[in-house]
């Protein structure tokens, strides 16, 4: 019998053949996942610089809503119409001469500065703005008022720098109201002729835009909504919005006195009635026609914070005026928003 002797079958494996074929089918897979990765990761900035840009354009539409409602609120004091002469006092005013606010107490005929005043596209700015790198020829916005929570006077302290506005509610006071520094001149009182009456602190807010947020060593070439603030006695400007690029307002003139726009205008300082309205009700006296102002339509032009692609290149955008903005060539995505505001403490006493 012949002993057994095991015998082994030949190995077995991948050819060379296979192994490429599998390497290859693996590069290709491989290929793919990364470039669905690229996409999502590419939509997805995409989608967080436009949200980015709606936040951007939603929230500067806000912050001129809530400022612009309040426009022209002088505490309790509600003169109605005819009552106090509208002034127009220069925004760069800084309170060291209380006269230059606009304000007079006259009890015959007392002054107020006009709830908003504007700025037309292509007039000169003032001077603490254009100073401020305002885009030459933008327009601005100046908003008039005090702020909404008062103080007694009796917590001033006799060295006091800020401008108060006060009221009385008094029947034998004839004043119509004080607006002044010092504590020691506030004090009307109550409508029992007894109580100290509430003071309220008077702030100037002005918006304009400027073509960097930061403009120290040349700017950063970032559109940027600012603001310029007398507040608190002293002045200071701060960037609000990044991408504003231009805006535009638009301002409804009340001129039969009851309390709708009859017609909306872009500069109400002319001194002969645009097309749109009627002769009748307009001033050529120009505080006269800003303190006929109910709303203000706004419209602002944002633009997003990176380069996008041509895809957004060629397009017009409708501002509100005559002809359309653009078409840009630089591949930035824009989009315009609009509003229309209306100024309550204006338009309330009217209806």
């Amino acid at each position: 019998m012949m002993p057994f002797t095991p015998r082994f079958s030949r190995s077995k494996g991948l050819s060379l053949v296979e192994i490429l074929i599998s390497l290859s089918l693996g590069a290709f897979m491989l290929l793919g996942i990364i470039s669905l990765i690229a996409s999502v990761s590419s939509t997805r900035q995409a989608l967080t610089k436009t949200s980015e840009q709606i936040e951007n354009g939603r929230y500067a539409l806000q912050l001129f809503a809530e400022d612009v409602a309040m426009a022209g609120f002088y505490g309790r004091f509600h003169p109605g119409v005819g009552v106090a002469t509208p002034t127009l006092p220069d925004p760069c005013a800084t309170g060291s001469v209380l006269s230059e606010l606009g304000f007079n107490n006259s009890a015959v005929s007392p002054q107020l500065p006009v709830a908003v005043a504007g700025y037309a596209s292509g007039t000169a700015l003032p001077s603490c703005i254009s100073d401020e790198s305002a885009v030459v020829g933008s327009e601005a916005l100046v908003v008039h008022r005090v702020a909404p929570t008062p103080i007694l006077a009796s917590t001033l302290s006799a060295g006091n720098t800020v401008p108060y506005f006060q009221v009385s509610d008094c029947s034998t006071v004839t004043t119509a109201f004080v607006f002044d520094k010092d504590p020691s001149n506030l004090t009307l009182t109550e409508k029992d002729c007894l109580t100290e009456a509430e003071v309220w602190p008077y702030q100037v807010r002005s918006y304009f835009i400027t073509n960097c947020e930061d403009c120290s060593d040349g700017g950063d070439s970032k559109p940027s909504l600012k603001v310029r603030e007398y507040m608190g006695g002293s002045t200071s400007t701060h960037a609000l919005v990044s991408g504003v690029e231009d805006m535009h307002f638009s301002y409804g003139i009340d001129l039969n006195v009851d309390g709708g726009p009859d017609c909306y205008v872009d500069d109400p300082s002319v001194d002969v009635a645009p097309s749109t309205c009627t002769t009748a009700g307009w001033s050529t006296v120009d505080a006269e026609n800003w303190a006929d102002v109910v709303s203000v339509r706004v419209y602002l032009l944002v633009r997003g914070s990176e380069v996008a692609g041509d895809i957004h290149n060629g397009k017009t955008f409708d501002m509100g005026r005559a002809s359309r903005v653009g078409p840009f060539t630089d591949g930035f995505k824009r989009q315009v928003y609009s509003s229309v505001i209306t100024i309550p403490n204006v338009a309330g006493a009217r209806e």
